[in-house]
């Protein structure tokens, strides 16, 4: 199911957005190592690509300007400037700086630039250099080749003969909730099933964002787990098995949960990929956490460990535009086989492409819906985009998006995987959405959340009160003494 995987993670990255890990790369030997760009490999004259502290460096010169880029030396600081940005590393540092449109940004990469001693010629790591361009990477171990797909030059080549007008204007209804301050108010009501029995949940939030990426929001969340329990102890009694007594401070806990909750305070700026968290309740302060401390997350390094760019999955959130989304989405191609690797990344970029063209959008009064459907190997993903208009503005809009697989290609007795997600925003800020999941039985979920917006005037706390307790959420998922 390779192949499948690639498209609906290419097409489901685009509807989620609008609304996966690429491996290491690591050889055991500097010989015969290849290097692809754009379906096609380089050629190498007096310095070959190198494998150092398990990362592929590539010769920094030749892999930058046939990517299109001006690179220089000034001592030990390596430039390279390709379409208005500027990527600078210094010898032997981990440190490297990318400037674009005025503004500098910091990365620490997990190995340094160096000079070989037999070539003096400059290396740099592959994926970092290239990925500072907007460029996807993968690693094909079989043919020892560094795959390198650029995506400015795959776009051209996908939007070739497209036009976008309905999403320009969705785009542009989007830019409303993407500045100011808007307060919201949400309700979560639903359930988990685990093994069919359920666990009630209901919630309630209220909060303010600015700018798409500051936010200070308030909720609380009950979880009534009677009949999770009750179902369990026949289970248990239908297999002749002796049940155990749940002891009076399990049953405290319990009853915490379904009464009072669970009480969360979440602040943060996404900008730098910082989120803070306060959790209470009494079922947690039985369970030993604080209702003192805040709890620091830093998304930007977690979404790191998972090959994603936190930088771009933001980018794509706060823009949505085409260019964003088929950059998230070949975050998740697989590009570990070099033969077809170019051919792959194209045709999932080609796909969001004719989802969001303007010749896949039907008219039905005042609505706009674009839809798509991939079947194979078993598997199936439906997807569809309505746009509400008023006149010739976008107003609200619709996204569903419908997935389903067997668990096993070759057992039909294994049982299926479904997944369905709907979200809307109506011309009134008032939105809607509905996620339910079946996992071949054993786990399931069907949770609605609704609520709405309005303007705000008063903009939010994105940091601990003062003085606070502040630890690593990390701590949390440590194994306890």
């Amino acid at each position: 199911m390779k192949k499948l995987s690639r498209r609906v993670l290419a097409m489901g990255t685009a509807a989620v957005l609008l609304g996966c890990t690429p491996a290491a790369l690591a050889a055991d030997t500097n010989s015969a190592i290849s290097v692809q760009l754009d379906g096609q490999n380089l050629t190498f004259t007096d310095a070959v690509p190198q494998v150092k502290d398990q990362r592929t460096f590539l010769p920094f010169r030749a892999v930058l300007e046939a990517m299109g880029a001006q690179v220089s030396n000034e001592g030990d600081v390596i430039t390279a400037v390709r379409g208005g940005k500027t990527l600078t590393m210094t010898i032997g540092s981990a440190e490297a700086k990318v400037t674009e449109g005025g503004k500098e940004t910091t990365l620490t990469m997990d190995v340094a630039p160096y000079v070989d001693a037999a070539t003096w010629r400059t290396y740099v790591p592959v994926r970092f250099a290239a990925e500072a361009f907007d460029c996807a990477v993968g690693w094909d171990q079989d043919d020892m080749t560094a795959v390198i797909v650029d995506t400015g030059k795959l776009l051209d080549q996908a939007k070739e003969g497209k036009t976008f007008t309905y999403l320009e204007k969705y785009l542009d209804y989007a830019q409303k909730y993407q500045t100011g301050i808007w307060d919201t108010t949400l309700a979560l009501d639903g359930s988990v099933t685990l093994m069919g029995a359920p666990i009630a949940i209901k919630g309630s939030a209220s909060g303010t964002m600015a700018d798409t990426t500051k936010l200070s929001m308030g909720m609380n969340m009950t979880m009534d787990m009677s009949k999770f329990i009750a179902e369990m102890n026949a289970l248990t009694k239908g297999q002749n098995a002796a049940s155990t007594p749940i002891s009076a401070e399990d049953q405290a806990m319990i009853d915490a949960l379904a009464k009072e909750g669970i009480s969360m305070q979440m602040r943060g700026d996404m900008a730098g990929g910082k989120l803070y968290m306060n959790m209470s309740g009494k079922a947690l302060e039985a369970a030993g956490m604080s209702p003192d401390v805040w709890y620091s997350m830093d998304l930007a390094a977690l979404t790191q460990t998972a090959g994603i760019d936190f930088t771009a999955l933001m980018d794509a959130s706060k823009t949505m535009n085409y260019e964003s989304l088929v950059k998230m989405a070949l975050q998740s191609a697989d590009l570990s086989d070099s033969t077809t690797a170019y051919t792959e990344a194209l045709n999932a970029a080609k796909q969001v492409a004719s989802f969001l063209s303007d010749s896949s959008f039907v008219k039905n009064g005042s609505d706009y819906t674009t839809t798509a459907s991939i079947t194979e190997d078993g598997a199936k993903v439906d997807l569809s985009l309505t746009l509400t208009t008023s006149g010739d503005k976008v107003v609200g809009y619709s996204m569903n998006m419908g997935m389903s697989a067997a668990a096993n290609a070759e057992d039909a007795s294994a049982g299926s995987v479904t997944m369905n997600m709907t979200a809307s925003m109506d011309a009134k800020d008032q939105m809607k959405s509905h996620v339910t999941m079946d996992m071949m039985g054993f786990l399931g979920m069907d949770l609605t959340m609704t609520g709405g917006y309005t303007k705000g005037d008063k903009a939010p706390e994105t940091e601990p009160p003062a003085g606070a307790t502040v630890v690593p959420y990390e701590t949390l998922l440590a194994p306890q003494a």
